[in-house]
């Protein structure tokens, strides 16, 4: 069913509202279920396809239950998906959900190339199960959406994206021996919330990260010197919630999955 468009924040970048006041910019105004976390996450919204690819222009959104306990949402071509991609949202104690417009915009890169594109709520997030564990056991909420999307697409490749605190679950995923036949990710943030350095997780060599050239957790240059192994990509003049260019990070993302996942032989 098509929806009204993901709801968008204002253009330009944050000021100096703080760091939380920067991720309520970011997300819906009107609230639905509340988290385990005390925190009141957006209304859902889904949007139609992009018309860069005429054969996708429409696109079915379908809510889901993954193993009984995480809400996501599945968004599906209206041509035979030639793959799936699971993705992984943002820190859900600073507003991150699987609605966020960064989410959508990726979401809606992926089924434009006719592939599934598969988002879900971490643990304690909208209506899904659970409270937040402080980062512990969400991976295993990334592993059950893995599992869920090789049972919707079982013979299907699959890939795997991650935003900020998804990235980091994506990259924990791998290294307990996870496997998925491509990935992306976005937003990895060499600094914490706090803005003081962090520990970053092992990256495998050549994955793809999408930086943010003012990134306030580590500009697009501190991370390119922080994992020299990765390939970034930098988008210019935006900080880490990337307003104003979320249809390009999407792009980026998809266009790195189409070196490995299938592209209907009609699309571009």
């Amino acid at each position: 069913m098509i929806g009204p468009a993901d709801e968008v924040a204002p253009e330009g970048a944050v000021a100096a509202g703080g760091l939380l006041a920067a991720w309520h910019a970011t997300i819906a105004a009107r609230p639905s279920a509340t988290s385990a976390t005390g925190s009141r996450m957006p209304e859902a919204y889904t949007a139609p396809g992009s018309g860069r690819f005429p054969q996708t222009r429409r696109m079915r959104e379908e809510a889901r239950r993954l193993e009984d306990r995480l809400e996501a949402t599945l968004r599906i071509p209206d041509v035979p998906p030639t793959a799936i991609v699971v993705i992984a949202h943002a820190l859900p104690t600073h507003g991150g959900t699987m609605r966020t417009p960064i989410m959508a915009a990726i979401a809606r890169a992926c089924a434009a190339r006719a592939w599934y594109a598969l988002r879900f709520n971490f643990r304690g997030v909208g209506a899904s199960a659970g409270e937040w564990s402080g980062g512990r056991d969400e991976v295993d909420d990334l592993s059950a959406a893995v599992r869920s999307a090789r049972t919707i697409g079982p013979a299907l490749p699959l890939g795997l994206v991650g935003y900020s605190f998804g990235a980091f679950q994506v990259l924990e995923y791998l290294r307990r021996g996870g496997a998925a036949d491509a990935v992306a990710l976005v937003g990895v943030g060499i600094k914490d919330v706090n803005f003081e350095p962090r520990r970053m997780p092992d990256v495998p060599p050549g994955t793809f990260i999408v930086a943010a050239e003012n990134d306030q957790f580590g500009t697009g240059a501190e991370l390119q010197a922080a994992v020299p192994q990765a390939r970034v990509a930098i988008v210019s003049d935006v900080d880490h919630f990337f307003i104003g260019k979320r249809d390009e990070v999407g792009e980026l993302v998809a266009t790195e999955l189409a070196r490995t996942l299938p592209v209907t032989s009609h699309l571009p």
